[in-house]
């Protein structure tokens, strides 16, 4: 009789599956061990039904995701003796249908539901939590919930993802609370998304006073679209949608608009004409954004938002933006940084959407959505700063290339009017091509007395109009500088542009030729001369504009033929990456200054070339 007994009550125990609350004046939670059932039946909300044979599932934390149609979960709560005197509510998690649709029994009463569970998928609603009333001074209850699910994995966090039973005030102050928890958790990505408006609406208002720039409007309306679908997945209820179904496919139809406006974005900016693997990739990548919605409102088992069409789309992006970026868009001017923004826009998404797909939750999801909204505000920013530098730039090319030709031209004159007088004992040819309108490189010949000359050849640091500025600085210091021992001549120009240089430096050699041959030479961080097609070994001192108290140390020589270069020959670079180098320079270094020079040249040049050859007339 004992053991009957006490099967009867593991049976009962086994079907009842109760829930113990210990007091009702503040909300108590209804987690725990739920009865789970697929499948739909009417007699499932009476509280007489022997549920004993169901599996159990623990809610919140499992049993929501595996089931697309009806479904039903039941428990027992048992409820305390003392008890406040006002209307109980229950509350039911956000968490608990994650897009579905249901209707809540207490004790086979219905009191009330969310969302059409008869509706199709057109009923399915966004996750909230509700309240429901119940009456009744019964200790135990049976709850009941019929759920008509689709795999929608749209989830929240926090108090309103459980389930909870309380008087009527307690928890409506619980619903507040959650309702303002929950804005706060997504105000951070709200904030970074909304302020994505203000690039967007630059970008597409630009075009309407720069008619020659469409790329930016293709930029604005893909950014636009790219905003539209944050939105949606950050917090949809901003833009006022409630039915899971509308944002699943308003997300896909700003998708098509916005990977229509990539193509356009990514042809004009480049100059490329879009090409049909262009539009293959763009629509392979839509299809693939829009496939689990798809699949989802045909009825199947799969996730809309696990990632892999997201990550699918965006390598379509990239794919589309190599076709007509790398592959067919013709030669320009550079546009690296642009290059670099885009590719690091695309493989932060990608990563960032890997770890979604890798099944990680909570605080990294978090995460990793600051992360792309973070990642895409500043890709537009950059790509506004790049863009409008570059419009910029191409603007005011002709000016100035207007002004650096008047810049060259007296460049090269005071490069051009220090050659020494005929009938001394040398012969010299300079020869100076500038890699654009105006260069860094100079070089000077002084008369030094009884025949000997001084050569001083230099190569500035940067490139442009500034360089140029400061070779002009340089000369001018030169001129007034009397001694001609190159290390002393080196060590006043050093304190002068110590003085004068307001950033970078200078390299630059000085030798001192006589007429017999014997040369004393100073460097200055500049590449050694060759004497009669040798490298000489010198010992150099820092750059001028370094340091005020640079010392440069002499060394002798003696030749019949004297060359010096500029690393423009050493460094030029033909379409093979492959430098000139200093062994064929110093092969070629007994040939005439203009040979040399040309032959850089011809190589590949990518800076200025300046070569200065002093050798005896015979």
């Amino acid at each position: 009789m004992r053991k009957l007994l006490l099967s009867t009550l593991m049976v009962a125990a086994a079907g009842a599956q109760t829930i113990e609350v210990e007091s009702l004046f503040q909300p108590a939670s209804l987690a725990g061990m739920w009865k789970r059932q697929a499948g739909d039946d009417p007699r499932w909300a009476d509280p007489a039904f022997d549920d004993s044979g169901w599996p159990s599932a623990r809610v919140p934390d499992e049993g929501f995701a595996v089931i697309n149609g009806y479904s039903w979960y039941r428990f027992r709560v048992r409820l305390p003796e003392n008890r406040p005197a006002e209307p109980l509510a229950l509350m039911i998690g956000a968490n608990f249908r994650r897009g579905g649709a249901y209707e809540v029994f207490w004790n086979g009463q219905p009191v009330g539901g969310a969302g059409q569970p008869d509706g199709g998928l057109a009923g399915l609603r966004l996750p909230a939590a509700h309240v429901f009333p119940v009456a009744g001074n019964a200790r135990e209850a049976v709850v009941a919930i019929r759920l008509r699910q689709a795999h929608f994995t749209y989830a929240t966090s926090g108090a309103g993802r459980t389930s909870w039973i309380g008087t009527r005030q307690t928890i409506g102050v619980l619903m507040e609370a959650w309702d303002g928890d929950r804005l706060r958790r997504a105000l951070p990505q709200m904030l970074m998304t909304a302020s994505l408006i203000i690039p967007a609406a630059f970008f597409l208002l630009l075009p309407l006073w720069r008619r020659d720039a469409p790329e930016y409007f293709w930029f604005g309306l893909w950014l636009l679209n790219v905003t539209v679908i944050r939105t949606l997945n950050v917090h949809p209820e901003s833009l006022g949608f409630r039915s899971a179904l509308a944002v699943e496919w308003s997300t896909v139809l700003a998708a098509a608009m916005g990977t229509a406006a990539w193509v356009g974005f990514i042809s004009r900016t480049f100059r490329s004409r879009v090409t049909p693997i262009a539009w293959l990739a763009a629509t392979a990548g839509l299809m693939l954004f829009a496939a689990p919605t798809a699949l989802v409102t045909a009825g199947e088992d799969v996730a809309s938002h696990n990632g892999i069409g997201s990550i699918g789309n965006l390598v379509c992006l990239g794919i589309v933006y190599y076709e007509l970026a790398w592959r067919t868009a013709p030669s320009q001017e550079n546009v690296l940084a642009i290059h670099g923004a885009i590719m690091a826009y695309l493989i932060t998404g990608c990563v960032a959407l890997g770890i979604t797909v890798t099944g990680m939750t909570g605080t990294i999801i978090v995460q990793q959505n600051l992360v792309r909204s973070a990642t895409l505000l500043l890709f537009a920013f950059a790509m506004a700063v790049l863009m409008n530098q570059r419009s910029v730039r191409l603007l005011s090319e002709r000016q100035r290339l207007s002004r650096e030709m008047e810049s060259a031209a007296e460049v090269q004159s005071l490069l051009l009017t220090s050659r020494p007088a005929a009938g001394e004992a040398w012969q010299i040819e300079p020869v100076y091509l500038p890699a654009s309108e105006v260069g860094g490189d100079f070089y000077r010949i002084f008369p030094a007395g009884d025949g000997a000359i001084l050569v001083v050849v230099g190569d500035v640091s940067g490139k442009g109009l500034r360089a140029a500025m400061t070779v002009s600085g340089l000369t001018c210091a030169m001129e007034v500088i009397r001694t001609r021992r190159p290390g002393a001549f080196l060590a006043e120009l050093n304190r002068a542009a110590a003085a004068h240089l307001q950033s970078g430096f200078a390299t630059c050699c000085a030798a001192l030729i006589q007429p017999d041959g014997e040369t004393v030479i100073a460097n200055a961080g500049h590449l050694a001369p060759y004497c009669d097609g040798r490298e000489l070994v010198l010992e150099g001192g820092l750059p001028l504009g370094i340091a005020a108290e640079g010392e440069y140390p002499e060394t002798i020589a003696r030749g019949e033929r004297f060359t010096f270069v500029s690393d423009g020959v050493v460094e030029a670079e033909n379409a093979q990456r492959e430098l000139f180098g200093f062994e064929r320079t110093r092969a070629i270094s007994t040939r005439p200054a203009g040979e040399i020079a040309e032959t850089a040249k011809a190589w590949g040049q990518n800076d200025d070339i300046t070569v200065v050859t002093v050798r005896r007339r015979s």
